[in-house]
């Protein structure tokens, strides 16, 4: 039996956040076999699995149900999350008193955030050609972006706030074993929350109107 478009780009997300649980898990635990290298594999086929349904599944009303902007917003949330838990794990990292380009750990780090990014831009790239001469926003879209932005800003403020607070309430001593490139990946961090919150919002917000019309 096929599975539909949703149930095909959902399989390939779970085999894409498999692959990443074992790159991360073969980076950061010594256990032996060669992880990394596999969920790297697996996150490569997944995304190249979901491009290649993406050109070859026919247009169907199951589909034009669900609007652009949601597909945009659920497959964003998905990249942001794993870009996001990519980047906490990383922060340990950067805990070294040497800059960027002189830590090889970061430089490595550094690829494994952008292949994710590349991934995402690729798949971005195949929608917007499967949806060719469709509406892509209208004013649902343009209200939901507005309503899911101040989200995601706020969510920044929060933690931005939060990571002067700690440093201007930190002790001197602690204060010293915090290395500059941690300071601004923390930085980075609160742009991510942002994104993260903001692609959740637009997501949970389009979904909500979705089952309303249909209800």
């Amino acid at each position: 039996m096929a599975l539909s478009p949703r149930n095909r780009l959902i399989a390939c997300l779970l085999l894409a956040g498999l692959g990443l649980a074992l790159f991360f898990s073969g980076e950061y635990r010594d256990l032996g076999l060669p992880l990394g290298w596999i969920g790297t594999f697996l996150f490569v086929v997944a995304v190249w699995l979901c491009v290649d349904a993406l050109h070859r599944i026919p247009h169907s009303e199951e589909e034009a149900m669900i609007a652009p902007g949601e597909w945009q917003a659920w497959i964003g949330l998905a990249f942001a999350s794993a870009i996001l838990v990519s980047c906490l794990f990383d922060a340990q990292i950067l805990a070294a008193h040497v800059p960027i380009g002189r830590n090889p750990d970061a430089a490595a780090a550094g690829r494994g955030v952008g292949t994710l990014f590349v991934a995402w831009l690729v798949l971005a790239y195949v929608l917007d050609k499967r949806w060719a001469g469709r509406v892509l926003a209208d004013e649902r879209d343009a209200r939901i972006g507005v309503v899911a932005g101040r989200w995601g800003r706020v969510a920044t403020a929060v933690c931005v706030i939060g990571v002067a607070v700690m440093l201007s309430f930190s002790d001197t001593e602690r204060l010293q074993r915090l290395s500059y490139p941690l300071i601004g990946h923390m930085l980075m961090l609160s742009l991510l929350c942002g994104w993260w919150f903001d692609e959740l919002a637009t997501a949970l917000m389009h979904w909500r109107d979705r089952r309303g019309a249909q209800a």
